[in-house]
């Protein structure tokens, strides 16, 4: 039997925003722009990392949960902004579809300087 599915607050250390796809204009035109949907405490969770060549640069390809309290209306072409990172929401699950804990299957990418 499941039990509700629950958050541990002293985990949610991370201040994140979510960003959305918003169409905007400028002088070259129509465009769309990353603005901030909603802001959350979460908690980020590396589950592994990997160095991968792309156009002949290596590249640290690192996949991560984001654990937070629900919010209706995050999709998985939105992005989450945190302090040390820009992370590519990848997958969105509803734990128990229950509408109180969503947990964000993303990827970051970042350049490799060593």
């Amino acid at each position: 039997m499941n039990s509700w599915p629950t958050l541990d607050p002293g985990e949610l250390r991370h201040q994140i925003s979510i960003l959305k796809q918003t169409p905007s204009s400028d002088a070259s035109g129509n465009t769309t722009v990353m603005a901030p949907f909603v802001a959350a405490w979460a908690k980020i969770v590396i589950i592994k990392g990997t160095d991968v060549l792309k156009s002949g640069q290596v590249t640290t390809q690192e996949f991560l949960v984001v654990s937070m309290w629900w919010q209706p209306g995050v999709l998985a072409n939105m992005q989450v902004q945190a302090l040390n990172g820009l992370y590519v929401i990848q997958s969105v699950e509803n734990l128990l579809e229950m509408d109180v804990v969503l947990k964000l299957n993303c990827l970051a990418l970042a350049s490799n300087d060593a």
